[in-house]
Protein backbone atom coordinates (compact mmCIF):
# COMPACT_ATOMS: atom_id res chain seq x y z
CA UNK A 1 0.00 0.00 0.00
CA UNK A 2 1.74 3.14 -1.32
CA UNK A 3 -1.41 5.68 -0.99
CA UNK A 4 -4.38 5.86 1.22
CA UNK A 5 -7.09 8.38 2.36
CA UNK A 6 -8.43 8.67 5.43
CA UNK A 7 -12.33 10.18 5.61
CA UNK A 8 -12.59 10.77 9.07
CA UNK A 9 -14.71 14.65 8.32
CA UNK A 10 -15.34 15.17 11.75
CA UNK A 11 -15.54 15.96 14.78
CA UNK A 12 -12.26 16.63 16.64
CA UNK A 13 -12.72 13.71 18.90
CA UNK A 14 -13.79 11.65 16.66
CA UNK A 15 -10.55 12.72 14.28
CA UNK A 16 -8.37 11.96 17.82
CA UNK A 17 -9.77 8.95 17.92
CA UNK A 18 -9.10 7.38 14.49
CA UNK A 19 -5.08 8.43 15.37
CA UNK A 20 -4.32 4.70 16.59
CA UNK A 21 -5.80 3.46 13.64
CA UNK A 22 -3.76 5.41 11.39
CA UNK A 23 -0.40 4.80 13.60
CA UNK A 24 -1.25 0.85 13.19
CA UNK A 25 -1.39 1.38 9.24
CA UNK A 26 2.16 3.07 8.98
CA UNK A 27 3.54 0.67 11.14
CA UNK A 28 2.61 -2.32 8.92
CA UNK A 29 3.18 0.08 5.27
CA UNK A 30 6.05 2.28 6.62
CA UNK A 31 6.42 4.33 3.41
CA UNK A 32 2.75 4.66 2.67
CA UNK A 33 1.42 8.16 1.85
CA UNK A 34 -1.62 9.26 4.07
CA UNK A 35 -4.30 11.65 2.77
CA UNK A 36 -6.99 12.73 5.12
CA UNK A 37 -10.28 14.42 4.11
CA UNK A 38 -10.96 16.91 6.60
CA UNK A 39 -13.29 19.72 8.17
CA UNK A 40 -10.91 22.99 7.81
CA UNK A 41 -12.07 23.55 11.57
CA UNK A 42 -10.66 20.64 12.87
CA UNK A 43 -7.39 20.49 10.24
CA UNK A 44 -4.94 21.85 12.91
CA UNK A 45 -5.42 18.68 14.98
CA UNK A 46 -3.59 16.87 12.16
CA UNK A 47 -0.34 18.88 12.60
CA UNK A 48 0.01 16.62 15.78
CA UNK A 49 -0.37 13.43 13.14
CA UNK A 50 2.90 12.96 11.67
CA UNK A 51 1.64 10.29 9.29
CA UNK A 52 -0.59 12.76 7.65
CA UNK A 53 0.78 13.83 4.02
CA UNK A 54 -1.93 15.79 2.51
CA UNK A 55 -4.97 17.68 4.04
CA UNK A 56 -7.84 17.78 1.92
CA UNK A 57 -10.51 20.28 3.33
CA UNK A 58 -14.12 19.31 3.02
CA UNK A 59 -16.17 22.31 2.32
CA UNK A 60 -19.19 21.43 4.34
CA UNK A 61 -20.74 25.24 4.52
CA UNK A 62 -20.40 25.75 0.74
CA UNK A 63 -21.88 22.18 -0.09
CA UNK A 64 -24.84 23.67 2.12
CA UNK A 65 -25.30 26.60 -0.09
CA UNK A 66 -27.35 26.73 -3.11
CA UNK A 67 -25.60 29.25 -4.46
CA UNK A 68 -22.08 27.92 -3.48
CA UNK A 69 -22.49 23.96 -4.16
CA UNK A 70 -21.60 23.27 -7.56
CA UNK A 71 -18.30 24.81 -7.12
CA UNK A 72 -17.16 22.93 -3.92
CA UNK A 73 -17.90 20.42 -5.03
CA UNK A 74 -16.55 20.05 -7.95
CA UNK A 75 -13.41 21.60 -6.40
CA UNK A 76 -13.51 18.64 -3.86
CA UNK A 77 -14.18 15.52 -6.56
CA UNK A 78 -10.94 17.33 -8.26
CA UNK A 79 -9.10 17.19 -5.10
CA UNK A 80 -10.03 14.28 -4.47
CA UNK A 81 -9.65 12.22 -7.50
CA UNK A 82 -6.29 14.14 -7.63
CA UNK A 83 -3.63 11.07 -6.69
CA UNK A 84 -4.63 7.00 -7.53
CA UNK A 85 -4.82 5.72 -4.26
CA UNK A 86 -4.49 2.06 -3.30
CA UNK A 87 -7.39 2.28 -0.69
CA UNK A 88 -9.81 4.54 0.78
CA UNK A 89 -11.33 4.33 4.54
CA UNK A 90 -14.02 5.45 5.46
CA UNK A 91 -14.16 6.21 9.39
CA UNK A 92 -16.97 8.15 9.29
CA UNK A 93 -19.96 5.73 8.38
CA UNK A 94 -22.69 8.90 6.94
CA UNK A 95 -23.86 8.77 3.46
CA UNK A 96 -22.20 11.96 2.44
CA UNK A 97 -18.84 10.66 3.36
CA UNK A 98 -19.13 6.74 1.59
CA UNK A 99 -20.65 9.34 -1.14
CA UNK A 100 -17.38 10.78 -1.62
CA UNK A 101 -15.29 7.89 -0.79
CA UNK A 102 -16.65 6.53 -3.97
CA UNK A 103 -15.44 9.33 -6.13
CA UNK A 104 -11.63 8.55 -5.51
CA UNK A 105 -9.56 6.71 -7.64
CA UNK A 106 -9.29 3.24 -5.69
CA UNK A 107 -9.57 -0.47 -6.11
CA UNK A 108 -11.10 -0.40 -2.78
CA UNK A 109 -13.18 1.60 -0.53
CA UNK A 110 -13.64 0.34 2.97
CA UNK A 111 -16.23 1.37 5.50
CA UNK A 112 -17.96 -0.19 8.72
CA UNK A 113 -20.13 -3.32 7.99
CA UNK A 114 -22.60 -1.15 10.82
CA UNK A 115 -22.12 2.43 9.76
CA UNK A 116 -23.76 5.49 11.59
CA UNK A 117 -26.11 5.80 8.50
CA UNK A 118 -27.15 2.78 7.10
CA UNK A 119 -27.42 4.11 3.18
CA UNK A 120 -23.33 4.56 3.46
CA UNK A 121 -22.46 0.54 2.92
CA UNK A 122 -24.18 1.51 -1.29
CA UNK A 123 -20.41 3.14 -1.36
CA UNK A 124 -18.25 0.32 0.01
CA UNK A 125 -16.83 -2.90 -2.05
CA UNK A 126 -14.95 -3.90 1.29
CA UNK A 127 -17.49 -3.73 4.55
CA UNK A 128 -15.69 -4.57 7.66
CA UNK A 129 -17.24 -5.64 11.32
CA UNK A 130 -14.53 -4.56 13.72
CA UNK A 131 -15.98 -7.37 16.09
CA UNK A 132 -18.88 -6.79 18.84
CA UNK A 133 -15.80 -7.28 21.94
CA UNK A 134 -14.43 -3.32 20.63
CA UNK A 135 -17.11 -0.84 22.23
CA UNK A 136 -14.77 2.36 22.75
CA UNK A 137 -14.09 4.15 19.12
CA UNK A 138 -10.63 3.62 19.84
CA UNK A 139 -10.41 0.05 19.82
CA UNK A 140 -13.87 0.37 17.12
CA UNK A 141 -11.40 1.94 14.33
CA UNK A 142 -8.53 0.12 15.43
CA UNK A 143 -10.40 -3.34 15.41
CA UNK A 144 -11.61 -2.28 11.76
CA UNK A 145 -7.88 -1.94 10.15
CA UNK A 146 -6.38 -4.80 12.00
CA UNK A 147 -9.67 -7.21 10.26
CA UNK A 148 -8.96 -4.54 6.85
CA UNK A 149 -5.02 -5.26 7.08
CA UNK A 150 -5.31 -8.85 8.65
CA UNK A 151 -3.56 -7.53 11.77
CA UNK A 152 -3.33 -8.73 15.39
CA UNK A 153 -6.10 -6.68 17.68
CA UNK A 154 -3.25 -3.81 19.22
CA UNK A 155 -4.02 -0.22 19.94
CA UNK A 156 -0.73 1.61 19.40
CA UNK A 157 0.62 4.10 21.29
CA UNK A 158 -0.09 7.49 19.16
CA UNK A 159 1.46 10.94 21.23
CA UNK A 160 0.79 13.97 20.44
CA UNK A 161 4.10 15.63 20.10
CA UNK A 162 4.67 19.40 21.30
CA UNK A 163 4.76 21.90 18.50
CA UNK A 164 6.68 24.31 19.57
CA UNK A 165 5.03 26.95 17.36
CA UNK A 166 1.93 26.50 19.20
CA UNK A 167 3.42 26.02 22.34
CA UNK A 168 5.11 29.51 21.97
CA UNK A 169 1.96 31.20 21.17
CA UNK A 170 0.62 29.38 24.23
CA UNK A 171 3.05 31.19 26.42
CA UNK A 172 2.58 34.64 24.72
CA UNK A 173 -0.86 34.16 25.62
CA UNK A 174 -0.31 33.12 29.50
CA UNK A 175 2.50 35.28 29.66
CA UNK A 176 0.29 38.81 29.53
CA UNK A 177 -1.99 36.85 32.23
CA UNK A 178 1.38 36.44 34.40
CA UNK A 179 1.35 33.06 34.84
CA UNK A 180 3.75 30.38 33.31
CA UNK A 181 4.22 26.95 32.05
CA UNK A 182 5.82 26.05 35.36
CA UNK A 183 2.80 27.39 37.47
CA UNK A 184 0.63 24.50 38.98
CA UNK A 185 -2.62 24.89 36.31
CA UNK A 186 -5.72 23.09 36.17
CA UNK A 187 -7.48 23.74 32.84
CA UNK A 188 -11.09 23.89 32.81
CA UNK A 189 -13.03 23.35 29.81
CA UNK A 190 -17.00 24.32 30.03
CA UNK A 191 -17.98 23.83 26.51
CA UNK A 192 -19.54 20.93 24.69
CA UNK A 193 -21.54 20.83 21.51
CA UNK A 194 -24.65 19.88 22.97
CA UNK A 195 -26.73 21.64 25.24
CA UNK A 196 -27.40 18.01 27.16
CA UNK A 197 -23.78 17.63 27.92
CA UNK A 198 -23.11 21.27 29.23
CA UNK A 199 -22.91 20.97 32.62
CA UNK A 200 -24.15 24.64 34.28
CA UNK A 201 -21.10 27.16 34.88
CA UNK A 202 -22.01 27.38 38.97
CA UNK A 203 -20.99 23.74 38.80
CA UNK A 204 -17.50 24.87 37.26
CA UNK A 205 -17.32 27.81 39.83
CA UNK A 206 -18.48 25.53 43.27
CA UNK A 207 -15.72 23.43 42.24
CA UNK A 208 -12.52 25.28 41.89
CA UNK A 209 -14.15 27.43 44.50
CA UNK A 210 -13.82 24.19 46.72
CA UNK A 211 -10.10 23.62 45.26
CA UNK A 212 -9.03 27.52 45.89
CA UNK A 213 -6.52 27.64 49.31
CA UNK A 214 -6.22 23.56 49.39
CA UNK A 215 -3.99 23.67 46.33
CA UNK A 216 -1.40 26.87 46.55
CA UNK A 217 -0.22 28.55 44.04
CA UNK A 218 -3.01 26.65 41.43
CA UNK A 219 -4.08 28.82 38.16
CA UNK A 220 -7.08 27.90 37.01
CA UNK A 221 -7.19 28.55 33.43
CA UNK A 222 -10.68 28.57 31.38
CA UNK A 223 -10.47 27.27 27.99
CA UNK A 224 -12.55 26.86 25.02
CA UNK A 225 -13.42 28.39 22.02
CA UNK A 226 -15.21 32.15 21.10
CA UNK A 227 -18.21 30.25 21.18
CA UNK A 228 -17.47 29.86 24.79
CA UNK A 229 -16.22 32.97 25.79
CA UNK A 230 -19.33 34.06 27.35
CA UNK A 231 -20.07 30.85 29.28
CA UNK A 232 -16.49 30.89 31.15
CA UNK A 233 -16.93 34.70 31.53
CA UNK A 234 -20.44 33.50 33.95
CA UNK A 235 -18.20 30.88 35.27
CA UNK A 236 -15.61 33.72 36.20
CA UNK A 237 -17.77 35.85 38.06
CA UNK A 238 -19.55 33.36 39.86
CA UNK A 239 -16.52 32.52 41.78
CA UNK A 240 -16.55 33.53 45.70
CA UNK A 241 -13.07 32.29 46.11
CA UNK A 242 -11.38 31.12 43.03
CA UNK A 243 -9.78 33.82 40.52
CA UNK A 244 -9.89 31.50 37.30
CA UNK A 245 -8.08 33.07 34.39
CA UNK A 246 -9.74 33.39 30.65
CA UNK A 247 -8.13 32.39 27.92
CA UNK A 248 -11.20 31.03 25.97
CA UNK A 249 -11.37 32.66 22.41
CA UNK A 250 -7.79 33.78 22.24
CA UNK A 251 -6.24 30.00 21.28
CA UNK A 252 -6.77 28.34 18.25
CA UNK A 253 -6.64 24.31 18.43
CA UNK A 254 -3.18 24.34 18.40
CA UNK A 255 -2.66 26.60 21.42
CA UNK A 256 -5.43 24.50 22.97
CA UNK A 257 -3.55 21.35 22.66
CA UNK A 258 -0.75 23.24 24.24
CA UNK A 259 -2.93 24.83 27.13
CA UNK A 260 -3.94 21.48 27.85
CA UNK A 261 -0.27 19.69 27.50
CA UNK A 262 0.91 22.15 30.72
CA UNK A 263 -2.23 21.25 33.29
CA UNK A 264 -1.90 18.65 35.30
CA UNK A 265 -5.61 17.97 34.68
CA UNK A 266 -8.26 18.57 32.85
CA UNK A 267 -11.78 19.22 34.38
CA UNK A 268 -14.36 19.19 31.50
CA UNK A 269 -17.80 18.24 29.76
CA UNK A 270 -17.71 15.16 26.93
CA UNK A 271 -16.43 17.36 24.60
CA UNK A 272 -13.04 17.78 22.10
CA UNK A 273 -10.59 18.97 25.34
CA UNK A 274 -11.24 16.05 26.84
CA UNK A 275 -10.04 13.51 24.06
CA UNK A 276 -6.90 15.91 23.71
CA UNK A 277 -6.37 15.37 26.94
CA UNK A 278 -6.73 11.35 26.72
CA UNK A 279 -4.48 11.95 23.54
CA UNK A 280 -1.61 13.49 26.02
CA UNK A 281 -2.30 11.67 28.83
CA UNK A 282 -3.41 14.43 31.12
CA UNK A 283 -5.84 13.24 33.72
CA UNK A 284 -9.55 13.68 33.01
CA UNK A 285 -12.02 14.72 35.29
CA UNK A 286 -15.14 14.36 33.14
CA UNK A 287 -19.09 14.92 33.28
CA UNK A 288 -21.38 12.51 31.29
CA UNK A 289 -24.80 12.64 31.04
CA UNK A 290 -25.97 11.87 27.62
CA UNK A 291 -23.45 9.82 26.10
CA UNK A 292 -21.97 6.57 26.93
CA UNK A 293 -18.29 6.74 28.72
CA UNK A 294 -17.69 2.77 27.79
CA UNK A 295 -18.31 4.43 24.07
CA UNK A 296 -16.84 7.50 23.59
CA UNK A 297 -15.07 8.60 27.16
CA UNK A 298 -11.66 9.52 27.81
CA UNK A 299 -9.35 6.45 26.17
CA UNK A 300 -6.47 5.66 28.66
CA UNK A 301 -6.05 5.52 31.99
CA UNK A 302 -5.84 8.08 35.07
CA UNK A 303 -9.21 9.44 34.17
CA UNK A 304 -12.57 10.00 36.21
CA UNK A 305 -16.12 9.91 34.97
CA UNK A 306 -18.79 11.37 37.00
CA UNK A 307 -22.22 10.20 36.03
CA UNK A 308 -25.07 9.81 37.76
CA UNK A 309 -27.12 6.51 38.36
CA UNK A 310 -30.66 7.59 36.85
CA UNK A 311 -33.16 5.70 34.81
CA UNK A 312 -32.98 8.53 31.71
CA UNK A 313 -28.99 8.58 31.82
CA UNK A 314 -27.10 7.95 28.31
CA UNK A 315 -30.40 9.47 26.69
CA UNK A 316 -28.25 10.29 23.38
CA UNK A 317 -30.38 13.46 23.33
CA UNK A 318 -29.09 16.91 22.25
CA UNK A 319 -31.38 18.68 24.74
CA UNK A 320 -32.95 17.39 28.08
CA UNK A 321 -36.65 15.37 27.08
CA UNK A 322 -37.54 16.62 30.78
CA UNK A 323 -36.07 19.73 30.58
CA UNK A 324 -35.15 19.63 34.20
CA UNK A 325 -31.59 18.17 33.53
CA UNK A 326 -31.27 16.13 36.92
CA UNK A 327 -28.09 14.44 35.72
CA UNK A 328 -26.14 17.90 35.70
CA UNK A 329 -27.89 18.15 39.62
CA UNK A 330 -26.90 14.60 40.33
CA UNK A 331 -22.89 15.50 40.64
CA UNK A 332 -21.76 16.88 43.55
CA UNK A 333 -19.26 19.72 42.92
CA UNK A 334 -17.33 18.84 46.47
CA UNK A 335 -16.82 15.03 45.33
CA UNK A 336 -15.35 16.57 41.88
CA UNK A 337 -13.01 18.81 43.73
CA UNK A 338 -11.85 15.78 46.34
CA UNK A 339 -10.91 13.70 43.12
CA UNK A 340 -9.21 16.36 41.91
CA UNK A 341 -7.35 17.73 44.98
CA UNK A 342 -6.68 14.02 45.69
CA UNK A 343 -4.58 13.30 42.63
CA UNK A 344 -2.70 16.63 42.38
CA UNK A 345 -1.65 16.39 46.01
CA UNK A 346 -0.03 13.15 44.84
CA UNK A 347 2.25 15.08 42.44
CA UNK A 348 5.69 15.18 42.97
CA UNK A 349 5.55 19.11 42.39
CA UNK A 350 8.53 20.82 43.62
CA UNK A 351 6.97 24.28 43.87
CA UNK A 352 10.20 26.26 44.89
CA UNK A 353 12.52 25.08 42.59
CA UNK A 354 9.71 26.09 39.59
CA UNK A 355 10.12 22.30 37.82
CA UNK A 356 7.05 20.92 36.58
CA UNK A 357 6.60 17.56 38.31
CA UNK A 358 5.87 14.07 36.89
CA UNK A 359 2.78 12.58 38.35
CA UNK A 360 3.20 9.99 40.77
CA UNK A 361 2.95 6.19 39.44
CA UNK A 362 1.40 5.50 42.77
CA UNK A 363 -2.20 7.46 41.92
CA UNK A 364 -4.32 5.00 39.60
CA UNK A 365 -8.00 6.25 38.59
CA UNK A 366 -10.92 4.94 39.74
CA UNK A 367 -14.80 6.00 38.22
CA UNK A 368 -15.46 8.17 41.48
CA UNK A 369 -18.94 8.57 41.23
CA UNK A 370 -20.85 6.83 38.47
Amino acid sequence: MEKILIIKISSLGDVLHAFPAVSLIVAKYENARIDWLINPAFAPILEYNKCVSRIIPFPRRELSSPFTFPRAFINLIREIRLEKYDLVIDLQGLLRSAFFAKFARSPIVAGFDSPKERAATLFYNRKISPGAEYVHAVDKNVGFVSELLGLPFNVPDSPLPENRTNMDGLLRILGKKDISENDLIVGVAPGARWESKQWPPLFFSKVMDSLEGRLPGCRFLLLGSVDELETCRRISSSCEKARPVIIAGETGIGELVEAVRISKCLLCNDSGPMHIAASLKVPVFAMFGPTDPDKTGPYGERHSVFQPELSCIKCLKRYCPGKNYVCQKSVNPDSVADGIFSMIRNLKWPVASGQRPAISDQWSNGQLEK
